[in-house]
């Protein structure tokens, strides 16, 4: 028995136990080979393929990589692998260019603007301000968020510092007086926390000046991640078992029903999935409406004949954020949209942002058509996608079908007050249940999904 491996579940237990996790998405997988890691017994349950969102998908003969596009704040993934005594396989390599080019209404800006730029000093300036949280946020991604924790204390008040009062990222950004060409492109990051940047909080106007010049991704891409999190999870002995759809969830007696009829018996139950649709497996009823709901996506892959003129990646934000936000809150399709572009030899990948209203959204669609052209016009590539070998396209009805309601890909748009890391999260809603994920820690990409599995591990612990 390890006593390190304590939970705490319908009064406390020692030594091993049997848990049952719902979900083998990035963060289910992540918590799962940190639990087995404890001694504890796991079994993912995982209604389609594990992976969630980063799967690995091929397009005219070429692999691409699905969900997350980037790797930030890598010291989380080094803290994750730390914690399980292993040393880093991905190979991470700074993607050239950082956070990419820019294509604002107000001119092209590169993230990080580079010295000699006309924007160099607002940006130097831009950086500065967030100097206070620069030694912290990689803190509060992996602490609990409990006032009684002196270190996190400590890394709040670093957010504090830096976001000067201000609640949302536009109040930020207004207070700055920065270029609006620099401006506009800052906003953009707001969309880290699926929201618009009037609704996001101001730690997302702060993300760029962290983490532009320390942009990563594995040597072999962004699917190699899942490949490491499996073999992570199932050399700790964890099962994961690939097409067991849950139907149903006991909190109280932490029993699973599969489809089909089996009912599974653990001693605790994690759910990686979204809330609310735990929910639902639990009985309860959860309203949803478009306009409470982060944003969601169309995600095309090209195998294109040869490779792209194009840099590692290209940003095209909405013309106006007021526009983009009253579409997405109506559950409408913008005008234009944020398009974010990613060219990797003949791998092309072009994701537009769009309502989570679970919309069946393809090339023959009329606005995702007018979207590309936008694009390859801005980019001066026309017809770059028309001569593609192959696209598969992922619409936000592939997002809903296992995750938040509409596809939200970051799940339920929280107030503002309530997002971002200083608030205490529903980590363990009931004596035998804990939750894990992005529905539950939102926003921030794979740090947050790392971190927040770190957090979780702990509470389990007991040692929040």
């Amino acid at each position: 028995m390890k006593g390190s491996g304590q939970l705490p579940a319908a009064g406390r237990q020692a030594g091993p136990q049997s848990i049952g996790l719902l979900g083998g998405g990035v963060a289910g997988l992540a918590l799962a080979a940190l639990l087995g890691g404890l001694g504890h017994g796991v079994t993912v349950y995982e209604r389609d393929r594990a992976g969630g969102k980063l799967r690995r998908v091929t397009v005219g003969g070429l692999s691409f990589g699905t969900g997350p596009s980037l790797f930030t704040f890598p010291g989380v993934w080094r803290a994750f692998l730390a914690q399980l005594g292993e040393v880093d396989p991905l190979d991470l390599r700074p993607l050239p260019g950082g956070l990419g080019i820019h294509y604002t209404p107000f001119g092209e800006v590169p993230l990080p603007v580079p010295p000699g730029h006309p924007l160099h000093s607002a940006w130097s300036r831009y950086v500065a301000s967030a100097a206070p949280l620069a030694p912290w946020v990689e803190t509060l991604l992996t602490t609990p968020p409990r006032l009684t924790d002196p270190l996190f204390r400590q890394a709040s008040g670093g957010l504090f510092r830096a976001t000067r009062g201000h609640l949302t990222a536009e109040g930020w950004v207004r207070a700055q007086r920065l270029p609006p060409a620099l401006a506009h492109a800052i906003r953009t990051h707001a969309l880290n926390a699926g929201l618009a940047p009037e609704d996001a909080p101001a730690l997302y106007a702060l993300i760029p000046a962290l983490v532009a010049e320390k942009v990563y991704r594995p040597a072999s891409g962004m699917g190699a991640l899942l490949g490491t999190l499996l073999a992570l999870a199932t050399a700790r002995g964890v099962q994961v078992r690939e097409g067991a759809e849950v139907v149903r969830v006991d909190v109280e007696r932490a029993a699973l029903t599969l489809r089909g009829g089996k009912v599974c018996q653990h001693d605790l139950l994690v759910s990686a999935l979204d809330p609310v649709r735990l929910a639902a497996l639990r009985g309860h009823s959860v309203r949803s409406p478009v306009s409470c709901r982060t944003v969601s996506g169309v995600a095309l892959y090209a195998a294109l004949p040869a490779p792209a003129p194009l840099p590692a990646t290209s940003v095209l934000p909405p013309t106006d954020f007021t526009t983009f936000r009253a579409a997405m809150r109506a559950g409408a399709l913008p005008p234009d949209t944020l398009a974010l572009v990613h060219a990797d030899g003949p791998r092309l990948a072009v994701l537009l942002t769009a309502p989570a209203t679970a919309r069946n959204l393809g090339p023959p669609h009329s606005w995702v058509r007018a979207q590309v052209r936008r694009v390859e016009e801005r980019l001066g590539v026309p017809g770059l996608l028309a001569s593609a070998r192959d696209v598969v396209a992922l619409p936000p009805a592939y997002y809903a079908a296992g995750g938040y309601p509409g596809g939200a890909i970051y799940g339920a748009a929280l107030p503002v007050w309530r997002g971002g890391p200083l608030h205490p999260q529903p980590y363990h809603p009931a004596p035998r249940l804990w939750q894990v994920g992005t529905g539950v820690h939102p926003g921030g990409g794979l740090p947050a999904i790392l971190g927040g599995a770190l957090i979780v591990k702990r509470l389990m612990q007991g040692r929040g």
